[in-house]
């Protein structure tokens, strides 16, 4: 199965929340999915519905029961960056560690470009967040620096919070598509549900069951399959 590297070069668009809630939804569809948290602010496992001083287990060290919350096992790999082991691994001609049955999803900071370039390699898939401000919109040129965004064969892009009560939330939603063509492989509404089941530790699938940002996430969760070339898995179709 793919190693999906979720990483955005804009902070604050909702990358965690995305990385989080497609792996439920791919967990939902029948599939194995680890999700890996590179992240230093370790907060991937609060879209879970954990509690922050909950520790995770290391993906490389840690033995006997996972923590596995809505069918999805997590693993901290922060640390996993800088470690000598793992870098070599990655770079031999060794089996990957993402190799397997199973969907493996990274969650990566917008700042930790080092990591990034180490995991692109084995990416399947390069999932990019943006959101409809300014600030992401022009970070677009260092999604991969010294390659054109309409040449980025490998990365599929999501908007995230998109208001069409906003003229440019939809303006940004209308140059991102045409920009990037069916590479926008999915839009994510905006829903304040989303903040407010991450304040209260839960996750928005229990907080909110009709958040319209469920909707879109279960339709991304098809375009990632398809984006994968995957069919429908036999729990699906049932």
């Amino acid at each position: 199965m793919p190693l999906l590297l979720c990483h955005s070069p804009k902070g604050g668009v909702g990358t965690s929340f995305i990385a989080a809630q497609l792996a439920i939804a791919l967990a939902e569809r029948g599939h194995e999915v680890t999700a890996l948290d590179f992240t230093f602010q370790d907060s991937l496992k609060l879209y879970f519905g954990l509690l922050p001083a909950q520790p995770l287990p290391n993906m490389v060290t840690h033995v006997g029961e996972a923590t596995v919350v809505s069918g999805v096992e997590l693993l901290a790999a922060h640390e996993l960056g800088s470690d000598p082991g793992f870098r070599k691994r990655l770079n031999a001609d060794a089996a990957s560690p993402f190799a397997g049955d199973r969907f493996y999803i990274a969650d990566l900071a917008a700042g930790d470009r080092e990591t990034k370039e180490l995991l692109l390699p084995h990416a399947l898939l390069h999932i990019c967040v943006m959101d409809p401000r300014p600030g992401s919109l022009v970070a677009l040129s260092k999604v991969q620096p010294g390659t054109p965004t309409i040449e980025l064969q490998n990365t599929a892009f999501i908007l995230n919070q998109l208001d069409d009560t906003h003229r440019l939330s939809r303006h940004s939603h209308i140059f991102l598509r045409e920009l990037v063509g069916d590479r926008l492989i999915g839009t994510v509404r905006r829903d304040e549900a989303v903040n407010e089941a991450a304040a209260m530790f839960e996750p928005i699938g229990r907080f909110a069951p009709a958040s319209v940002a469920l909707a879109d996430l279960a339709k991304l969760a098809i375009a990632v399959e398809r984006r994968c070339g995957l069919g429908l898995t036999p729990e699906a179709q049932s």
